[in-house]
């Protein structure tokens, strides 16, 4: 079961959001943020990363809103998408940098 706040119907918060009206951003987060910051830390587990990651949803959402509209999907999942992908690219640049500072040292302990 998903427990959002009170507010506007997803249809008017699309509305809202479509218009980038800071009302329709506010309710946006205060209904969706703590069910995407489950998704992100499944996969994110550190605190601090994971609402990195999410600020970073709530940016791209915002910023390719006009895709979702195209889209004409359900706003959740779409979301969750976004999400859990911004999730996994973070995970996975993290070990790739972790990777290019093994092969650095490598480099240094052979000169």
């Amino acid at each position: 079961m998903i427990i959002t706040k009170p507010g506007p119907n997803d249809a008017e918060l699309i509305r809202l959001i479509s218009l980038k009206s800071r009302t329709g951003a506010e309710f946006l987060y205060d209904r969706y943020a703590m069910v995407l910051l489950l998704v992100i830390i499944r996969i994110v587990p550190e605190k601090k990363e994971a609402v990195a990651v999410l600020e970073q949803t709530f940016i791209k959402i915002w910023n390719s809103f006009d895709l979702y509209i195209q889209q004409n999907g359900k706003l959740l999942p779409w979301m969750i998408v976004i999400a859990r992908n911004l999730a996994k690219n973070a995970v996975m640049g993290k070990i790739i940098s972790i990777r290019d500072g093994r092969q650095n040292l490598k480099k240094v302990k052979a000169n």
